[in-house]
């Protein structure tokens, strides 16, 4: 009874001192509503897999935040769409978000071409997942299925988490060693070597980038059979699916595809991990110890 009453102490303590950030989902994104400096509310496009926070030009104007900005001229390169974003300030000072401190660039921008090409509604802000929490901490908790993200120290049962070794490259993107094994719609199964970096920019469950080294070369020994759309003017090749397994967690992905998108990304990226896979989980990244965790 007693190591029951002390496991209830610890969880109500830890709950006290996380920050949690609730969300709703917007055609596969999260968006939240937050407080910015502690001087105005804004609608945040959360995106783990975003190293760095860029605030809507039209949004610092109008709501009258106090920021200390300097002159850039930056390209920001969304991966899971092809694009790029032009930049032309950058805060010289750290972000307050809710009371978590920013800890990596934040850039100012036109997000109405954002807007456009992700097409999820209106928001202020896109909000990387570089953060500090109160407890001077920088793990994060994603649950989408509860609908929120947690930032603050926590205790992991070895029994209910599969730890890994999580990925930061120079830019602050998080990624991931482990394979993607897959399975066609022929019951064709096989694995794609690579870092994966986790995007919850990203709709889809996977994203391949096939100008990475060797990607349609293994693709092509294993036998997969990969077919051909337009999308933009542009072809793209896929491969239609019947599951796919990552980190230990099997997805079904019948009637879906697996993108393989004709772009190759600096730092050697293979591919991507989407926001339709994260939502089958819950994601604990913990940045002071390099560490990952699925549940």
């Amino acid at each position: 009874m007693k190591i029951i009453f002390l496991l209830i102490f610890v969880l109500s303590i830890q709950s006290m001192n996380a920050q949690r950030i609730r969300f709703k989902e917007v055609n596969n994104h999260m968006i939240a509503e937050i407080s910015v400096n502690k001087q105005a509310k804004a609608r945040a496009l959360i995106d783990t897999g975003s190293s760095i926070t860029v605030l809507d030009s039209s949004f610092v104007i109008s709501s009258g935040l106090e920021l200390n900005l300097i002159p850039c001229h930056c390209a920001l390169r969304l991966p899971a769409i092809g694009k790029t974003l032009w930049c032309y300030h950058l805060l010289s000072d750290t972000l307050d978000i809710n009371g978590l401190r920013n800890t990596r660039p934040v850039y100012v921008a036109d997000l109405k071409q954002a807007r456009k090409w992700f097409k999820n509604g209106d928001y202020d802000m896109v909000m990387g997942s570089c953060y500090k929490a109160k407890d001077g901490s920088q793990m994060l908790t994603l649950k989408i299925t509860d609908g929120y993200v947690e930032y603050g120290k926590r205790d992991l049962p070895e029994k209910k988490y599969k730890r890994g070794i999580m990925t930061i490259d120079k830019n602050g993107f998080v990624g991931t060693d482990a394979p993607l094994r897959i399975m066609d719609y022929n019951y064709k199964s096989g694995q794609i070597i690579g870092r994966f970096f986790f995007d919850t920019g990203n709709a889809n469950f996977f994203t391949i980038f096939g100008k990475s080294e060797g990607v349609i070369e293994s693709l092509d020994r294993q036998g997969f059979e990969l077919l051909e759309k337009l999308k933009d003017g542009k072809k793209i090749q896929y491969i239609k699916m019947d599951s796919a397994e990552m980190l230990g967690k099997k997805v079904n992905m019948e009637k879906k595809i697996l993108s393989i998108l004709p772009t190759k990304l600096s730092g050697g990226y293979t591919g991507a991990i989407g926001y339709k896979f994260l939502r089958e989980i819950e994601l604990v990244l913990d940045y002071d110890n390099n560490f990952l965790y699925i549940r």
